[in-house]
C-alpha cells in the first residue's frame, strides 16, 4: 500500500496564564530536555547532528490472524496510555491555566506550501476555553462555557490536517486511545544509530508499520509518533511545563 504525500511542518509556544506561579523544575530535568537530539522525517540530512526517521512510503499487512501470547515485552495499553497522557501533552485536566500558539505549513506531494495558519487555544478547564484557526482557508473561534459551545466566524468544522496539529501537540495520544482490539509491546528502535525505546500498539494481524510512540530511553520524553493514517510527527525542543 503506497501512501499519498502530505506534510505537516507546525512550531509551538507554550505559556502559563499564571504568571506569578510556576513549578520548579530540577537541573537534571532542564539539562536533559537541553540535550536532546534533534530528529526530522527524512532521507537525507543537512547536518550530521540530525537523526534520521525514514518517511512512511509504504505499509504491509498480514490478514492472518496470528494470536500470540503476552511475554516480557507486553504493555498494559489502557493504563499505559492514560499514564503517558498525562506526562506527554496538555491533557491533563489538573494543570493550571494555559494559553498555546502554533504555527503551521502544509505541504503537498510536489513539496509545494498549500496551506498555512496559526491554531491557538487558551484552556482553564473542560468547559472553559477558547480555540482559533487562522489560516487561508479556515478562520473560526470557538468558545466552551457551562452553556455549550459557541462559534464565531467560520460555521465548518476543521479539516483532518488543521485537527491533527492541535492533537499532535495538545493530546498526542488521542488516536490511540480510540483504538480497540489492539495491544502494546514495548520494542527498541534505532534511528541513524540513535535509540529509542517503543511502544507499537496492534493487532493479531500484523501491519508492517504499526501505530507507535518511542521516546528517550529511561524517560517519560516522547520524541516520535507514528500515528493515524500517514502522520508522522517528531518532538523537538522539548521544555518541562508545569514541573512535568
Amino acid at each position: 500500500m503506497q501512501r499519498p504525500a502530505d506534510v505537516l511542518l507546525f512550531s509551538c509556544l507554550i505559556v502559563s496564564s499564571l504568571s506569578t506561579v510556576h513549578a520548579q523544575e530540577s537541573p537534571t530535568t532542564v539539562s536533559r530536555v537541553r540535550d536532546l537530539k534533534t530528529l526530522v522525517v527524512a532521507t537525507d540530512a543537512k547536518s550530521d547532528s540530525l537523526i534520521l526517521v525514514p518517511p512512511a512510503t509504504s505499509v504491509s499487512v498480514n490478514l492472518k490472524s496470528e494470536k500470540k501470547p503476552a511475554g516480557a515485552d507486553a504493555v498494559d495499553l489502557p493504563n499505559w496510555l492514560t499514564k503517558q497522557a498525562a506526562l506527554n501533552g496538555l491533557q491533563s485536566t489538573d494543570l493550571r491555566p494555559w494559553h498555546i500558539v502554533v504555527t503551521y505549513d502544509q505541504f503537498d506531494e510536489d513539496g509545494d506550501n498549500v496551506h498555512s495558519g496559526v491554531y491557538e487555544e487558551y484552556w482553564a478547564g473542560a468547559k472553559k476555553y477558547k480555540r482559533i484557526y487562522k489560516s487561508d482557508n479556515l478562520n473560526q473561534t470557538d468558545y466552551a462555557t457551562d452553556k455549550g459551545l459557541f462559534r464565531h466566524g467560520d460555521q465548518q468544522w476543521p479539516d483532518r490536517a488543521q485537527l491533527q496539529v492541535r492533537a499532535e501537540v495538545i493530546a498526542p495520544f488521542s488516536y490511540a486511545d480510540t483504538l480497540q482490539g489492539f495491544h502494546g509491546r514495548n520494542v527498541e528502535r534505532t534511528f541513524s544509530g540513535y535509540k529509542l525505546q517503543c511502544v507499537l500498539i496492534e493487532r493479531d494481524s500484523g501491519i508492517s508499520d504499526p501505530t507507535q510512540y518511542c521516546f528517550e530511553p529511561d524517560s517519560p520524553i516522547l520524541r516520535y509518533n507514528r500515528g493515524w493514517g500517514w502522520f508522522q510527527t517528531v518532538y523537538n525542543r522539548i521544555v518541562p511545563f508545569q514541573g512535568a
